[in-house]
Formats: C-alpha cells, structure tokens, sequence
C-alpha cells in the first residue's frame, strides 16, 4: 500500500458523500478521522461510535483493476490469515459483514487500524522482520485459494508481468533506449527458460506485492503486512525475489535502482524468511531467475509508472543499472 496521508476533505459535498457511502457499508454511527491513499482508490480511517471492536478501522474500496472474483479471493485470504493470528492487520470481531456491497455497488472491506511505522529499509532487524512474516503468510495461506477462480484482470504471475509491461517499458524508453529495451527483455527470456527447466515448484497463497512500502513494524518489532491485492498462487520464491529486489536493488522511495546489489539487505530479510521457512533445493536453484523476473518487473514499475520521479534522459541508464544487477550471479544470494 503505498499510502501518502491526507486530510479529510473539508467541503461539505464530499464530506456528504463519504459519510453516505460509510453508512451504506454499515458504519452510519462513526466518524471520519483521515483520507488515506492507497492506490488511488478510496480509503478511510474511521472511528467507530457504534461500540464496533476496535474502535478505529480502515476501509478501503476494491481498485478498479481487480476482478469481484481477485477481490474476493483476497479477502478470502486476508481472514484466513487473521483468524490465525498472522502478520496481517486484525479484523473488527463485531462488524458488518465484510466484505460488504456499498450503495454506489462497489465492495468495501474493513480491517482494524495497525499502529506502526514504515520499514527502515537500513535496519537489518526490521528487514528481517518483514521476512519472518513473508514466511508466516506462505505457511498460514497455504491452500487458501483451493479451488478459487481468480479471473485476473492482468497477469499476476511474476514473469507474465514483466512480459505484459515491456510494451509500456518500450514507450517510456523511447528510441533512446531500444537497446537497453532489447537487453531486458533477452535477460528475461532467458531466466524464463531457465526457471522452466528447473524442478517444479508446489503453488503457494502469494501475499504479490511484498515490497518495504507495504509493511508495517509495530511497537514489539513484529511486521505486519499490508495491501493484499495482488494475492494469486504461485511459488513461494516469486514473493521472496520481489522483496529481495525491491531491498536490495531498488533505491529506497522508489528513484531508481542501485549500482549493485546491497548485500546486507538481501541477507537480513533470507535470514528472516528461512528463520520461518527453510527453502528447499528446488527453490534455492530457482531464486535467481525469479530475481531476474522481479528487476524487469521493477523497470517497468520504477521507470514508466513512476517515471515522474526519473527525468526522461536518464531511464536508458537505471535500465543499464537493471541489467548489471541481473548478470547471472550477481545477486548476493547464499549457497545454501
């Protein structure tokens, strides 16, 4: 979730609304605290006057972007976790139900305000943290879309994505960078060929986007982890190379990419992930080339949908950047 805190609008129209959507999703008797933002879509911290346990919430609207069916599915999985106890934020014991259908048709879901702090991408405590609970979620989700029908909007599926975006990397590169553009897109085919020769690995309930930006670490140092959106099945090491990339590769706050690899990093949250779930053989052999899915990945993420942070002329050389933390080997990964 990448949230940026806003004040509650003051004009009386759009108060009138959200205080009329909030209602007809059963929370009449409360009181707006903030707007958050979280992806663009509407999303409210609200305190409850009703007696609702506890008494600050979240509510946020399903993305345009999400299929009823992945939007269910996500829910699916979110209770799945928090009646486990998981590192995920708690659920309202007495509220409505949830997810529940708003008046403008749209599904809202409600889920207990998490007091926390971003993660501090320089602690190794915190980096091991979000491992330990991206381990947690792998374990407690594990056969929670048995049998589920996603119906994706858009591919989920770590290298089907990077392959979905290239088109929008190409126009965001321009001419100026068709080179680099035709290098990423050979370094993505061949760890694909790589990673389909490996053994197969077993599905597993992925969390999608577990990235810093989407972790919270609260007060007893515990991560709690936000925004399951993007949950779809899949291998277990496709979460763990995002989160490796997105430490170890991604400048933090998003503005591009390192010049190599931070090998602390990367070390801290392995460390905190096998601390919870050991990988196997099968899955140490393919983690590189699910890292190299995870940088084409971040090219397009980092270089076209954010590209207001990056000036246009510089994109061609964060994707050499991209390619130099792709070379085979070049991830700081462990043996064993």
């Amino acid at each position: 979730m990448h949230e940026r805190r806003l004040h509650f609008p003051r004009n009386p129209e759009a108060g009138v609304k959200e205080s009329f959507l909030l209602s007809g999703v059963g929370l009449g008797d409360s009181t707006l605290v903030r707007s958050l933002r979280s992806g663009g879509e509407m999303t409210w911290l609200v305190r409850s006057n009703s007696g609702l346990t506890p008494e600050l919430v979240v509510v946020k609207r399903k993305r345009d972007y999400l299929s009823e069916s992945e939007f269910l599915a996500h829910c699916a999985v979110h209770r799945r976790l928090a009646d486990a106890g998981g590192p995920v934020p708690g659920l309202p014991a007495s509220a409505p139900d949830n997810p529940v259908r708003g008046p403008d048709g749209a599904l809202y879901e409600i889920w207990e305000w998490v007091e926390g702090r971003p993660v501090d991408v320089a602690s190794p405590a915190d980096l091991a943290a979000l491992g330990a609970a991206l381990a947690e979620f792998h374990l407690l989700a594990d056969g929670a879309l048995d049998g589920v029908d996603l119906d994706p909007k858009e591919p989920h599926d770590r290298f089907e994505k990077a392959r979905f975006h290239f088109p929008l990397l190409a126009e965001g590169l321009g001419d100026a960078g068709a080179e680099q553009h035709r290098a990423l897109v050979a370094a993505w085919t061949a760890a694909h060929e790589r990673a389909r020769r490996e053994t197969p690995l077993p599905a597993n309930v992925l969390h999608g986007d577990p990235c810093p930006e989407n972790v919270l670490v609260t007060g007893p140092g515990r991560a709690v982890l936000l925004d399951l959106d993007d949950v779809h099945p899949g291998p277990a090491v496709s979460d763990l190379a995002w989160s490796l990339t997105r430490v170890g590769a991604v400048v933090p706050e998003g503005d591009g990419f390192r010049d190599r690899w931070h090998a602390e990093a990367v070390a801290a949250v392995l460390d905190g992930y096998r601390s919870r779930r050991p990988l196997s053989a099968a899955e140490r052999a393919a983690l590189p080339h699910w890292i190299v899915a995870s940088l084409c990945c971040a090219a397009s993420d980092q270089l076209y949908d954010y590209g207001w942070k990056i000036d246009t002329a510089a994109l061609p050389a964060e994707c050499d950047r991209v390619l130099a933390l792709a070379e085979p080997g070049g991830a700081p990964l462990p043996d064993a």
